[in-house]
């Protein structure tokens, strides 16, 4: 076969083996955050901190660890990480308690409040979003980040979404559900990450709203995606 003089061949790369974290004890203890139910996995997602300095999301370390669903069907550390790390910091956008009542209440109380449900769209992907008193590029950006998930997880029969209980006694369960609502009353939103396991289950994901039991229908939950 005829070749350039300048041919020089390509050096043959051998890949670095990835690191991977093992999830499973030898004794079966799983390590990763997700709690198995039925052809799901169910992973702990706080919404909102208190204070607005407080960033909540994930469970500690839950980018460690690849549940053994996921890592068996092919997804990477790195993969896992870069998912995990990107939710993260999206939170750094999203609203907190304290903050949405004094959005809500101060100084006007009620009647502030009443202006704000009818005439307010805070949680929409509009121009004025990225605005301290607006929380739409929070959502947007959970929005992206869950597409971001899917086009990866969707080829392999799987299918994640962020969802949302209200009152959290609906809620299915997650491994820190007791403890993320001890002392809470039914107006408390229970967020999880909830990932499809099989065709089946991801055309029944697929196909559920974000919201259960929420119905916000004021003008500010307008845009909502959790």
């Amino acid at each position: 076969n005829f070749q350039p003089t300048d041919y020089e061949p390509r050096p043959s790369v051998t890949p670095e083996p990835q690191h991977v974290v093992p999830t499973v004890t030898q004794g079966g203890l799983r390590l990763d955050k997700a709690y198995v139910d039925g052809n799901r996995i169910n992973i702990d997602f706080e919404k909102h901190g208190c204070c607005p300095w407080e960033i909540v999301g994930l469970p500690d370390d839950c980018e460690r660890y690849v549940p053994q669903e996921l890592a068996s069907r092919g997804i990477s550390q790195s993969q896992w990480e870069e998912w995990c790390d990107d939710l993260m910091k999206n939170q750094k956008k999203a609203p907190s308690i304290s903050g949405c009542l004094c959005l809500f209440c101060f100084p006007g109380l009620f009647v502030q409040c009443i202006l704000c449900a009818m005439l307010c769209p805070i949680s929409g992907n509009h121009p004025l979003k990225f605005l301290p008193c607006c929380y739409g590029d929070w959502h947007h950006g959970l929005d992206k980040w869950q597409q971001k998930v899917n086009k990866v997880l969707n080829p392999l029969d799987m299918h994640a979404k962020l969802k949302t209980y209200k009152p959290h006694g609906n809620a299915p369960k997650t491994l820190n559900k007791s403890t993320r609502v001890a002392g809470k009353d039914e107006n408390y939103e229970f967020g999880i990450w909830v990932i499809a396991l099989n065709a089946e289950e991801n055309r029944k994901l697929m196909m559920e709203p974000w919201c259960n039991g929420v119905n916000d229908g004021c003008t500010w939950g307008f845009g909502r995606f959790i």
